[in-house]
């Protein structure tokens, strides 16, 4: 996968993540500022290998990382999992 690939997927994860965090203000007022979100999708497993190297390079950059894991649950279509303390 090429880096513009990989950016575009990821901006289109963003984007409804966003939106989901829109509409769901009470999980972004519990969540820490200055959070890097790497995005992993539901199904694309090549995206998922290459974000998990972007997140092992932003925590050793000493950042405050989540998993923004999409799920295909329509009630609950995100996960947020804490990958720095």
């Amino acid at each position: 996968m090429s880096k513009k690939q990989q950016v575009k997927k990821n901006l289109e994860l963003s984007a409804k993540l966003a939106d989901y965090l829109a509409k769901n203000q009470d999980i972004e007022e519990k969540t820490a500022k200055d959070i890097s979100y790497v995005f992993f999708s539901a199904t694309d497993q090549l995206l998922n290998k290459n974000n998990l190297k972007l997140a092992r390079s932003l925590i050793k950059e000493g950042k405050v990382v989540v998993k923004a894991e999409e799920t295909k649950n329509r009630s609950n279509p995100w996960k947020l999992i804490p990958l720095t303390p």
